[in-house]
């Protein structure tokens, strides 16, 4: 029983002074993995098993004390279908474009804008951010030379396992996964289905010029921004809760 005091106490000391060093500002480059399940009519078994089964994007975040912005890197994800047989036919090619999609948090305020496409149309969606819903699990890991600590929270549609770390004590993170008491550098949905991993981190002063407020598209609550993708979604015959991507396919 000592023993394990004593393990638990080294290592929270240790973050302690990792966090009292570390600057509280810089950017992190996420790797976001998604799996993809496509059920396009018309489309035979065979060209089906072709279709890519994951999509890979790279994502930006930048953060200091105050604020944070994150939203998709430069890099375009392409995902190529082999074309016919002995190379006749041409190939077809699907390209995949995330939408141009940002998250700001103030940590000041607690207050959360999320620029949204969907359809052609930009939405601003404003709301209060809160550390509820998460809980601690206990389990530790290091990410690049980092000690984390993993925390979960289950929604009405996701169950999410984030990995922080104290050592950068900063409540920043990909997207809507925040208010953890450390920058969070791994996050995991629904068992794998969509994964945001940590690929570098790189703490410097950033150019406050990186963090703003979106301030592009229509102001609507987050209720009425569902009601419009789950009403426009149903006049297409689809399902909601995808991520509204754009999918082209050129043969």
């Amino acid at each position: 029983m000592k023993k394990i005091i004593f393990t638990i106490f080294t290592f929270s000391f240790g973050l302690l002074l990792m966090a009292q060093n570390q600057t509280k500002q810089g950017e992190v480059t996420y790797l976001e993995t998604m799996k993809l399940n496509f059920r396009i009519e018309g489309m035979s078994e065979q060209m089906m098993e072709r279709m890519p089964k994951e999509r890979k994007s790279k994502k930006i975040l930048y953060f200091n004390e105050e604020a944070s912005s994150y939203q998709a890197s430069k890099e375009q994800t392409e995902d190529m279908i082999p074309g016919g047989r002995g190379g006749r036919g041409g190939g077809m090619r699907m390209m995949m474009n995330s939408p141009d999609n940002k998250v700001y948090i103030s940590f000041k305020n607690n207050q959360k804008i999320e620029q949204r496409e969907f359809m052609t149309r930009t939405f601003l969606i404003t709301e209060k951010t809160s550390s509820e819903g998460w809980k601690l699990t206990g389990n530790q890991k290091m990410i690049m030379d980092y000690p984390c600590q993993e925390a979960s929270q289950i929604t009405d549609t996701d169950t999410i396992l984030a990995w922080f770390t104290p050592a950068i004590p900063v409540s920043a993170g990909p997207g809507n996964y925040v208010n953890l008491p450390g920058l969070v550098l791994e996050v995991d949905i629904n068992n794998g289905k969509r994964m945001l991993v940590a690929e570098s981190i790189d703490l410097k002063p950033i150019d406050k010029n990186l963090i703003v407020q979106p301030k592009k598209g229509k102001k609507v609550s987050r209720e009425e921004f569902q009601k419009i993708v789950e009403e426009k979604t149903k006049e297409m015959g689809g399902e909601t809760g995808g991520r509204n991507m754009i999918m082209r396919i050129h043969r």
